[in-house]
């Protein structure tokens, strides 16, 4: 994608300069650029969360645990910048142009949600909990895969595995499952919960991801047709994360920090309302997948269902956890 200099000094400098405008105006306006930018969308409301409180104020300036608007669109520039980047270094070494890439980072997104729980058990103290909560937990859990990547390609190279994606796979699945054998050790606090809501949830998730998939699946093949299983397992992952939430808001008082869907849940008076909503919005981006977009973009759209897919399995994954340990 970045086949010039050009298009990569362009990358750069979408990447950088917005940091720098930022860095800059918190010299010269500390009050507006830090205050009323940094610190209460961005730095505030990890603060906040990490202390578990439901707001932290510094020079005036209240900053609330969660997203807001602002952030979301920052957070959503970034994502968007880091995909074009990364599909640059899949080109350089010639990888990610599989569905088994896809397939070998499913296990990564299960792991990313654990990972967050481990943080609201209070596993870590600040700074070190900053990097376990959102969104500064894509960060981390990119460099971790990327560190776990490029040594399953080593393995690949030495000829210890026909391909990378085999030992890449495992780490994932053997780690998430080590993570939560240890969350649940350390969180189990009620067995009726314990027991019942999580495969509440998971059967609900299950339910209305198969209404949805077969009913569009025999009526509209071609909605499908290009991203096939990959396309199942987003939809998947995205109802788990609809299907706890709503859970969770209707039945454990747990609260939505993402505002898009908190309007949806105060404007129709159902956390229940957000399943609908988000298959119809998962469904029409997977529509969006044809088979010339994988034609024309050999690796881009792999890498953009894996981050379709880890922004909705992962808090799934979260908030199934937390409800089936109480916290």
């Amino acid at each position: 994608m970045l086949d010039s200099r050009e298009a990569v000094a362009g990358w750069l400098l979408a990447f950088f300069l917005p940091i720098t405008i930022v860095a800059l105006g918190a010299l010269i306006r500390p009050e507006l650029f830090y205050d009323r930018f940094v610190w209460q969308h961005l730095y505030g409301p990890i603060v906040a969360d990490s202390i578990r409180e439901p707001s932290v104020a510094r020079a005036g300036v209240e900053a609330s645990p969660g997203y807001t608007v602002t952030s979301t669109a920052v957070y959503a520039y970034y994502l968007l910048l880091s995909v074009v980047g990364i599909v640059e270094l899949l080109e350089r070494y010639d990888i990610g142009n599989s569905p088994e890439f896809f397939y070998a980072l499913v296990p990564f997104g299960f792991l990313g949600g654990a990972l967050r729980v481990v943080e609201d058990l209070g596993a870590f103290e600040p700074p070190v909990s900053f990097f376990f909560i959102s969104p500064l937990i894509y960060v981390t859990m990119t460099v971790f895969t990327a560190v776990v990547f490029i040594a399953a390609l080593r393995l690949e190279a030495q000829g210890r595995y026909e391909s990378y994606w085999k030992p890449l796979a495992a780490a994932g699945t053997i780690a998430f499952v080590a993570l939560t054998a240890f969350i649940l050790i350390q969180g189990f606090l009620d067995p009726p919960i314990f027991a019942i809501v999580p495969i509440g949830a998971i059967v609900l998730a299950t339910a209305s991801w198969a209404l949805i998939w077969y009913v569009i699946k025999f009526n509209a093949p071609n909605v499908f047709e290009a991203t096939g299983t990959m396309g199942a397992i987003v939809l998947w992952g995205h109802m788990l994360d609809a299907a706890s939430t709503a859970v969770g808001v209707e039945h454990f008082g747990y609260g939505e920090k993402q505002p898009v869907v908190d309007a949806i849940i105060s404007t129709t008076g159902t956390a229940y309302s957000f399943i609908l909503i988000k298959a119809a919005l998962i469904v029409a981006i997977l529509w969006a997948f044809d088979e010339k977009f994988f034609d024309e973009y050999e690796r881009l759209p792999y890498l953009l269902l894996v981050a379709i897919l880890a922004v909705g399995l992962g808090p799934g994954v979260r908030n199934t956890l937390r409800i089936m340990i109480g916290v």
